[in-house]
């Protein structure tokens, strides 16, 4: 016996520890703790400036290209870290999309 829960056990599509995020010196993000089942249809509802699009950017590294943004913790995506030293942002970006609500010119 391993000692690990049945959960930690089970694959997730999408896991997320203790994730934290910042825009310079204001906290957007606390402690975020999540796990997508594969084939899973997941929704973020909240009201405006909870925090729902700083976590969608943080799961395609997006948030890099926001001047003084920061990210702390683990997004684990197909078995894989997407901070990890070795993975390029832009191999993240063509795996993982996302569609703005409102177009940028």
């Amino acid at each position: 016996m391993s000692g690990k829960t049945e959960q930690e056990e089970k694959y997730m599509a999408i896991q997320v520890d203790h994730l934290d995020a910042w825009y310079g010196k204001k906290q957007a993000l606390f402690d975020i703790n999540l796990a997508i089942e594969p084939l899973s249809v997941t929704a973020f509802i909240g009201p405006s400036g909870c925090g729902k699009s700083t976590f969608l950017r943080c799961l395609n590294r997006m948030h890099e290209e926001i001047p003084d943004a920061r990210v702390k913790g683990r997004v684990i995506i197909d078995d894989i870290n997407i901070y990890a030293r070795s993975i390029q942002k832009l191999m993240v970006r063509r795996h993982i999309g996302m569609v703005f609500q409102q177009p940028n010119p």
